[in-house]
C-alpha cells in the first residue's frame, strides 16, 4: 500500500472534522498530519487505523508516505 493519511481519509469517506472530532484533536493538527508537517502520536495510531479500517501498520506507512511528499515538494 502506497497510500498516503489524506489518501486514507478521502477512501473512508471522513472529513477532517470528522477525523479531529475523533482523535480530540484540531482539525489544523489533522491537516498538519496529512501534510507531513506533524507526526502523529503513538496513542493516535490505533483510533485512526480503526476509523480508516486499516491496520496500524497501514497507518504508520501512511505517515512516512506524508512526510516524504513533504520532503520532496
Amino acid at each position: 500500500m502506497s497510500e498516503s493519511l489524506r489518501d486514507l481519509r478521502k477512501a473512508s469517506e471522513k472529513t477532517l472534522a470528522e477525523v479531529a472530532r475523533a482523535l480530540h484533536v484540531s482539525v489544523r493538527t489533522v491537516a498538519r498530519y496529512e501534510d507531513g508537517t506533524r507526526r502523529i502520536n503513538i496513542d493516535q495510531v490505533i483510533p485512526l487505523a480503526r476509523l480508516y479500517r486499516v491496520s496500524a501498520e497501514d497507518i504508520i506507512a501512511a505517515q512516512a508516505i506524508s512526510v516524504a511528499i513533504r520532503k520532496s515538494e
